[in-house]
């Protein structure tokens, strides 16, 4: 089983300011040394990814959200989809949050 590093949880320090994406797709703004807030949609203690990062075909999504692949494919996903290969390519690629 793969361990998800870039995965925050609740109340844990943030280590980089910047963008962070909860488990219901809600995008907040962090700042280092903060700590991660519960979801603002449900006010529970959920998990946070830094906006930026990436994640490859194959893998289980763990934010709802908008994705765009790397050739510019926008795709809507929940949480516990698996990120799919390129749309148009049918091919392995990489999506962020758009």
């Amino acid at each position: 089983m793969k361990t998800i590093h870039d995965l925050h949880q609740t109340n844990e320090v943030v280590e980089e300011t910047g963008k962070y994406v909860c488990a219901v797709g809600e995008t907040k703004e962090l700042l280092k040394g903060e700590r991660f807030p519960a979801c603002p949609q449900t006010q529970q203690p959920t998990s946070w990814r830094h906006a930026e990062h990436q994640h490859r075909s194959g893998e289980k999504v763990t934010e709802a959200g908008h994705y765009k692949d790397k050739d510019g494919e926008r795709i809507e996903l929940k949480q516990g989809d698996t990120f799919p290969n390129c749309p148009r390519s049918g091919q392995p690629t990489s999506w962020k949050h758009d």
